[in-house]
């Protein structure tokens, strides 16, 4: 059945969620766009009658979608959030654009509200808004006189005389009216919660779904002034068109895994420092509550469905490292990497690879709480190295040496495995890296563009891009792709997760995988689940199955039934990658780039913070102006473009070759 609008009120048929026993409910919802009401009755008819079952007030609602479902959607009010369900994706749209512009009307009339009142208390009479309105409507009579004089005597004309009338009308009478009420009745907003917006409510459904959706606790909404304002002013400033927002990335992959260097290492300490975690404060509830003011403006400047490049997210929020750096960190189970070669069948080569790929994401998210790495700045760069068992400073031969010293990290131990990551591309948001082990014959290179998307109670980043390995003693390629991830319960305390199917394969062997990331359900389920199915191609059912939780356990089980840990995230050391001290590091490098704002974060200094943030873009703005003036176009440093993918300009297969042809001559 399909939905019906009129001027005002808007109708049609919706499933809304009761509880797990009853499950969804057909019901007939009622949009009074004006009022900002949601009324719904159990039957069409019943509406006809005026016999409401329930209704939500919209004035303080938020509307959000499900990336993964294109026909459900929800509404929070107050502390509450209600789940409903359209037919099809086109219905969902309709409802949810309705509702979105609703909530943002009353919004607007709130503010308005505000104003008047804030000029009130400021010291601006009544009357002289009166004199304001009466000047405004002696200039409309004015121009409507001349309006009629003008028109000629058709209907038209007639119709359009009396409805400017009827108009002047109306607003001599709204004068009349303020005049003689002088504003009774019209108070300063009380502070105090909202009533309950379930006036009616569902006296059966609703009393399963009370105990099973628990509202959310009460947040401190003050705000800071020094640093609300820094944060917003930032935000106006950044609105324009120009290149660098510190949102291009969206929320996107939104961890808390920093990474800031301090101990020495023993070998080579002038120059090179092992990695080592400062304490990250998991518990942002405080930071959002303080800064409630800024997030409602960030939301201010964003619909359901909009990509996220030109929004400013606040600078709070952020964690103390850039997003290539947060690549890296997938490399952080190095020894389980370079252990992919040694297994002498494809086989057992399939399941190491998904073993690594399924590891790999708990390392680089850490925290239960999403933050969001810096946006890296075009042209920035990040190199490091992790050393593998056996990792030693002088290599055996010249061939290994030299194949070192043209690597990604020239300062790196002989058997370890090498990284460096570049920022490529600005618009779009594009990053790319490359990762080697000399040893064991074997590297990988990817690219990733992360497009952000805005859906309503949380934000969704798609990471569109490919990552390839290749076994160069068994001339095998290897290609995935990556989950999306979500920052989810963004009015709270933010949490990640990671969802969506991602297809491992490789064309040489035969064999596959499909690993798929499992988003919560909202009602029942487990956080951050994981499967995956390897077999092979001439194979209807898999060889192997794994299921369990990327940041947690995961087990195996064969087609005999037997089971086991395929991999313990919580047992399962890391291994920490080694970097160049900070006053060692190149102009371009992430740590000395982001150095200030990285100080002041860890200071808890939030002004501090968004202006070192803010002079990085500066410059970039900067140096884009110049490179416009001058007709210089952007090259890279590290990577060039082959089609569409990224590629690492000296990969280990080519620098080999060119090292033994050198030898030879």
């Amino acid at each position: 059945m399909a939905v019906t609008t009129a001027k005002r009120f808007m109708e049609g048929p919706l499933s809304k969620w009761t509880n797990v026993v009853n499950g969804w409910q057909y019901r007939w919802f009622v949009l009074d766009q004006t009022a900002g009401l949601l009324s719904y009755f159990t039957s069409k008819d019943k509406m006809k009658r005026g016999s409401r079952r329930g209704c939500f007030r919209l004035k303080t609602a938020f509307v959000g979608i499900d990336d993964e479902d294109d026909c459900t959607f929800t509404i929070r009010v107050e502390s509450r959030t209600y789940h409903f369900q359209a037919q099809n994706s086109e219905e969902r749209e309709h409802w949810v654009g309705a509702l979105d512009s609703c909530i943002r009307k009353l919004s607007q009339t709130v503010q308005q509200a505000d104003m008047i009142l804030g000029d009130l208390h400021a010291g601006v009479s009544l009357d002289q808004r009166l004199q304001e309105a009466q000047a405004y409507h002696s200039l409309l009579s004015e121009q409507f006189q001349a309006i009629t004089t003008s028109l000629n005597t058709n209907e038209e004309a007639k119709q359009l005389s009396e409805t400017i009338r009827t108009m002047m009308e109306a607003l001599r009478q709204c004068i009349d009216m303020i005049k003689d009420s002088q504003l009774v009745g019209i108070t300063t907003p009380s502070s105090e919660a909202s009533p309950p917006p379930e006036v009616i409510p569902e006296a059966v459904e609703e009393a399963v779904e009370e105990e099973k959706i628990k509202a959310t606790t009460a947040e401190n909404t003050t705000v800071s002034s020094s640093e609300t304002s820094s944060e917003v002013s930032r935000s106006v400033e950044s609105e324009s068109d120009d290149e660098f927002f510190d949102a291009d990335n969206g929320p996107e992959p939104m961890v808390t895994s920093p990474s800031v260097s301090v101990p020495l290492i023993d070998e080579d300490p002038s120059d090179v420092e092992e990695d080592q975690e400062l304490h990250e404060d998991n518990d942002t509830s405080s930071g959002v509550a303080q800064n409630k003011s800024v997030i409602m403006h960030m939301l201010s400047q964003v619909r359901i469905g909009m990509d996220l490049s030109k929004i400013v997210l606040p600078t709070f929020i952020l964690e103390k490292r850039s997003l290539l750096e947060m690549w890296a960190e997938l490399f952080s189970h190095a020894d389980y990497f370079s252990d992919i070669p040694e297994h002498v069948d494809a086989k057992d080569r399939v399941v190491a690879i998904v073993k690594y790929y399924m590891s790999a994401f708990h390392a680089a998210r850490k925290s239960s709480v999403a933050k969001k790495p810096y946006n890296p700045v075009l042209g920035e760069e990040f190199r490091c190295y992790w050393d593998l068992p056996g990792a030693t400073r002088t290599p055996p031969d010249d061939l290994s040496r030299r194949l070192i010293e043209t690597g990604p990290c020239p300062y790196a131990s002989y058997n370890s495995l090498t990284f460096v990551a570049e920022q490529v591309s600005h618009h779009p948001p594009i990053s790319a890296f490359y990762a080697e082990v000399p040893t064991k014959n074997m590297y990988v290179t990817g690219w990733i563009h992360a497009k952000s998307k805005f859906l309503g109670l949380s934000l969704g980043v798609h990471q569109i891009g490919l990552v390839t390995l290749r076994l160069l003693d068994y001339d095998e390629v290897y290609t995935c792709t990556l989950p999306n991830a979500y920052g989810r319960s963004i009015l709270t305390v933010p949490w990640l997760e990671l969802g969506g199917k991602v297809n491992l394969e490789c064309e040489q062997t035969g064999f596959k995988a499909n690993v798929e990331f499992h988003c919560k359900p909202f009602y029942g389920g487990k956080k951050h689940r994981v499967t995956a199915d390897c077999y092979h191609v001439t194979e209807k059912k898999p060889f192997l199955k794994v299921d369990g939780e990327w940041n947690g356990i995961m087990h195996s089980t064969h087609p005999n039934g037997d089971q086991e840990v395929f991999f313990d995230t919580f047992t399962t050391p890391t291994i920490r990658k080694k970097i160049k001290r900070l006053g060692n590091q190149e102009e371009k490098e992430s740590r000395r780039i982001w150095r200030h704002v990285t100080e002041s974060l860890a200071g808890k200094d939030v002004e501090a913070a968004t202006d070192a943030k803010h002079t990085i873009e500066e410059q970039q703005r900067a140096d884009v102006r110049e490179r416009k003036e001058n007709g210089v176009e952007w090259e890279q440093k590290y990577f060039h473009l082959e089609g569409e993918n990224w590629v690492y300009n000296t990969p280990l297969d080519k620098r080999r070759s060119e090292i033994l042809s050198q030898t030879e001559q």
